[in-house]
């Protein structure tokens, strides 16, 4: 049989688990997939907007965004000072070993600009290699919808950067953590970081680290459990996504980091304007699950409209970069199959 392509989104009958309703054309998540309306986006920008307004002045900070330097956090940084200039920011980056320099300096010029505080998250250069080396080696260390959703590599980087985050906003008291997720990556933009969630959360990712044999066991990458007894159940913190409830347009986006002195890095990857490693961490992932990590956040984005169908093929299939690949899998001590 022939692959089909969903006539909505760049899902296709070859990736696993796909299935295309011949009759409708559709994949079986367009088939189900009702679009935040207008309304409803400017409900939860007012909620938002209302949290801000409760919540902030009563700490060092107001909120702590994940910023990594990247198009999406640069600008979601930018605008959300220029929504909410009375909100004090913590703008925290991981250096996850594989950051580029422009990323670095894209991220502090960022800062500057807003005039929000920087921080540098970093961990030993040589444990996080290690761990991605694992996850790299692993195969089901993570749910099948994770797989979906990030490689194995992007999924534990990112479950690292939610575990230290909201360290830090409990430490700090901190009301807010905020991401810049877009419509692809996050369907609900408010959520209620509950004691119990914040428990389970670490326990899960624990677990996933000890699937590919990482015992974290002095709480580098997770929530310091002495912490999380620390809780004040009355301020647990909350994350939001406001990313994904205003308009996207890579092309704007794009254009409105340049007129602010935000330098286009030199990395030849359709997917990531920040990371070293992420040509090797797809690459790693198509090898082992004939799954490109990136097809959901895609396909999301082509269905609620921010991106075209076309936009979204030819990002999803535009060649990995080689050279990048090999810088990455020479720094993990791999070989590059």
């Amino acid at each position: 049989m022939s692959k089909l392509i969903c006539k909505k989104c760049i899902l296709d009958s070859d990736i696993p688990g796909i299935t295309i309703n011949e009759e409708s054309g559709l994949c079986q998540f367009c088939e189900s997939y009702t679009p935040l309306s207008s309304e409803e986006k400017k409900k939860y920008l007012g909620i938002i907007e209302d949290l801000f307004t409760e919540h902030s002045g009563k700490g060092e900070y107001d909120a702590i965004f994940a910023l990594s330097g990247g198009k999406d956090s640069s600008y979601a940084l930018y605008k959300l000072k220029k929504e909410y200039p009375f909100l004090n920011i913590l703008a925290v980056q991981f250096d996850n070993a594989f950051i580029s320099d422009t990323a670095i300096a894209n991220a502090k010029k960022m800062c500057e600009i807003v005039g929000c505080d920087y921080f540098k998250l970093t961990m030993e250069e040589k444990r996080l290699c290690d761990t991605f080396r694992k996850a790299a080696e692993s195969t089901n260390a993570y749910s099948k919808f994770a797989r979906y959703r990030a490689s194995d590599i992007c999924n534990t980087c990112i479950s690292i950067i939610k575990q230290k985050l909201i360290e830090q906003a409990i430490i700090h008291k901190t009301p807010f953590i905020i991401f810049a997720f877009t419509s692809g990556q996050a369907p609900n933009p408010i959520i209620d970081l509950q004691v119990n969630f914040i428990k389970w959360s670490r326990n899960i990712f624990e677990k996933q680290l000890q699937n590919f044999g990482v015992e974290d066991k002095d709480e580098i990458f997770l929530i310091k459990n002495e912490i999380i007894k620390s809780i004040d159940k009355n301020t647990t913190p909350i994350m939001l996504h406001p990313l994904c409830l205003w308009d996207y347009n890579e092309d704007d986006i794009l254009k409105t980091l340049a007129d602010l002195g935000w330098i286009s890095p030199k990395i030849s990857d359709s997917n990531s304007t920040n990371c070293l490693l992420n040509s090797f961490a797809c690459h790693n992932h198509i090898k082992k699950y004939q799954i490109h990590p990136y097809a959901f956040d895609i396909a999301g984005l082509v269905r609620s409209g921010d991106m075209t169908q076309e936009e979204g093929l030819e990002k999803l299939h535009k060649e990995l970069s080689k050279p990048l690949m090999e810088v990455a899998a020479k720094k993990l001590n791999m070989e590059l199959e």
